[in-house]
Order: C-alpha cells, then structure tokens, then sequence
C-alpha cells in the first residue's frame, strides 16, 4: 500500500502539490494524467523518495519513506520502477553499465 498524507512541494513561489492525501491499495493502478509542468513527475518523484516533499510524508507498505536515508530507501525501492521522461543513457555505454 502507498499512502500520501498532506504532501507539498514547492519550488520558488510555485505549488506544486498542496497538502495532497491519497492511498493506493495493493493490486490497485493509478494513473496520473495532466499537462505538461503541471507535476505529474515531481509527484512521482515524491513517492519513489528521488524529491523530498517539504511537509507530508510518504508511506510504502507502513514504512515512512520521508524518514529514511538513502540506503534505506534503497532496500524499499527494490520492488519499485521508475521511467525517466526523458532517458539518461548514455551512447557509448552498454547496458549494464548504463544501469550499473
């Protein structure tokens, strides 16, 4: 189960997420639909712990993710995917050296 409770990010004078709550049952799809900057990315970024929300916190299966360092994160998101919208390959690499 994910669970947001009270999620806000901002960056500068800008909201992005404003006390956003939402949980999501295991075996549950979400999708998160919207216009381009409209934080559909950072919201996902949130949740994966790779943006830390400035107030809120973020539960993965009763686990604070908020709270923990990134080693710990690490042992969390194990189980988790994550697509970049735009690929941070790089050409002259092979595959296991690009995810390495």
């Amino acid at each position: 189960m994910i669970e947001l409770i009270g999620l806000k990010k901002s960056f500068g004078p800008k909201t992005i997420t404003k006390n956003l709550s939402l949980t999501i049952n295991d075996g549950e799809l979400l999708a998160v639909i919207g216009r381009s900057g409209e934080g559909k990315s950072v919201l996902l970024k949130q949740i994966i712990g790779l943006i830390a929300p400035d107030e809120g916190v973020v539960i993965i299966d009763g686990v604070d993710v908020t709270k923990l360092n990134d080693r710990e994160k690490a042992n969390i998101f194990k189980e988790c995917g994550y697509v970049f919208q735009f690929a941070a390959l790089l050409d002259s690499l092979n595959v296991l050296e690009n995810v390495g």
